[in-house]
């Protein structure tokens, strides 16, 4: 069994959305509202391929910097390449523009902690 070596860093931001779900959801979901949102990038690598460390967790900050001035206080509906800010959807929306400046990224964990909701992406 081969062993990995993981590093995760979280954010928050605060960001407002509407939802138009098919018939027989909630109608509130129209309606224009905002959440609290707790993010977690998530890198690894296997263990034998390091010999200090993965990464300067410092190294997270451009990528998590970025991602804060696109998504805190934002209109999730105006977001160009979000088709829609659904949970799954903000994820692969995040891990797509993450992944760019993160090449060990593995996973995306997303959370409105207020609502006990969660989600996760990830690849392999």
């Amino acid at each position: 069994m081969s062993a990995t070596i993981t590093l995760s860093k979280t954010f928050t931001f605060e960001a407002a959305h509407s939802l138009n779900l098919a018939d027989g959801t909630d109608p509130g979901y129209k309606r224009l509202h905002g959440h609290s949102f707790t993010a977690i990038l998530s890198v690894r690598a296997p263990k034998a391929e390091i010999e200090h460390w993965l990464m300067d967790f410092g190294s997270f900050d451009p990528t998590i910097e970025a991602l804060k001035e696109k998504l805190d206080h934002a209109y999730l509906n105006e977001l160009e390449g979000l088709k829609s800010a659904t949970l799954e959807n903000m994820c692969a929306y995040i891990f797509d523009l993450a992944s760019k400046q993160l090449p060990n990224l593995f996973a995306v964990d997303l959370a409105r902690k207020t609502c006990g909701q969660n989600c996760r992406l990830e690849i392999g």
